[in-house]
């Protein structure tokens, strides 16, 4: 897809738009030259035209590759996986003279978070949940893992050079004029994503000593404009839905697009039916602020309700079934309705 978006972008390289107009002088003469030249500046200035036009949508896009590959290859740990990124393991292997299956990423808390979460979007809150190692390792983070901190800004516009600077530059902009474009998109990115994520999860505004956030007077009414356009409803569910399939699809969250691209985008009807009530006497930091527009967002069914819906999937053989999107996604991850006995392998099989 990379690769796609940088072929793209040389068609509007400045190479091409620069006329010979020396050599048209020295064979046909200034008058010639002058009438040959214009030509030359109409498709110049076409040019330009629609570089300037595609200067949002290029970044759009390759904002939302980054932010598939952070979120599901970095946050949920795919890249331990053993089958996954083999020849990028081979290649650091040489340079670190380790296994290729000894490279593994850390994790940031994305997983523990996962751990935490309810299906419609509650953090888990009870004694014995607040007692878990699980839990205890969010503890140090006020937003427990869903805001984007000012290291995590500066990480991803880190990660965005290599593709950002290469295509903008084929398009014909200076080094100077892409950073002036990055910093800023970077800046709304990081502004939207503080905005609905932690409401969304029943957590406070994020202050601006920790981010780029909306703690600040009419922040909440900006994060609640946001949730309540078209825009928002369908991040919010597309997020719920990356929930309640374990992690498996739905991937981006701010910037939706590659989800569609890789396959990995499973709409609302195909995962509502897969929601679990919350238990029995559940605990949860806070209620979760879901858009209010066009009647709202999917609501978890009652236990009844999800036990005759059970017996109904069964009766027609889709018991589960799980949508045909997930199989282009990664493995599920153990979630707040796992046991901790669950919790433990999966953190350790990720981590290993």
């Amino acid at each position: 897809m990379l690769a796609v978006v940088i072929v793209a972008a040389a068609a509007f390289s400045p190479s091409i738009r620069s006329a010979p107009q020396q050599t048209i002088a020295r064979h046909a003469g200034y008058a010639h030259n002058v009438r040959a030249s214009v030509p030359s500046m109409e498709l110049t200035m076409a040019a330009r035209v629609t570089r300037n036009i595609l200067v949002v949508p290029t970044m759009y896009t390759l904002m939302s590759l980054n932010e598939y590959m952070t979120h599901r290859y970095f946050q949920h740990l795919e890249f331990n996986r053993p089958g996954n990124f083999i020849k990028l393991k081979n290649l650091l292997a040489r340079f670190t003279g380790k296994s290729p299956l000894d490279h593994k990423l850390a994790g940031d808390g994305h997983v523990e978070h996962h751990a935490e979460t309810y299906d419609d979007m509650s953090l888990k809150n009870d004694e014995r949940w607040r007692s878990n190692v699980v839990a205890k390792a969010l503890d140090a983070d006020p937003f427990r893992g869903t805001a984007f901190h000012w290291k995590a800004t500066l990480l991803m516009t880190i990660q965005m050079m290599p593709s950002v600077f290469p295509t903008y530059m084929l398009m014909g902009w200076s080094a100077r004029a892409t950073l002036a474009i990055l910093l800023p998109s970077m800046l709304v990115h990081a502004i939207v994503w503080n905005a609905v994520h932690p409401p969304m999860h029943g957590l406070p505004p994020v202050a601006l000593k920790f981010g780029f956030g909306t703690g600040f007077p009419g922040g909440k009414a900006f994060s609640r404009w946001i949730l309540e356009s078209a825009y928002g409803r369908f991040i919010y569910e597309n997020h719920m839905g990356h929930h309640v399939l374990g992690g498996q699809a739905n991937y981006n969250v701010c910037c939706p697009l590659t989800d569609h691209i890789k396959g990995t985008y499973v709409k609302t009807e195909d995962w509502k039916l897969k929601m679990r009530p919350l238990p029995a006497n559940a605990e949860v930091r806070g209620p979760p602020v879901p858009p209010l527009s066009n009647g709202g967002v999917p609501q978890l069914p009652t236990i009844d309700e999800y036990k005759a819906l059970q017996q109904l999937q069964k009766q027609m053989k889709r018991d589960g079934e799980a949508p045909a999107a997930v199989a282009n996604g990664g493995a599920i991850i153990a979630d707040a309705y796992s046991s901790e006995e669950d919790l433990k392998v999966e953190s350790e099989a990720l981590l290993k």
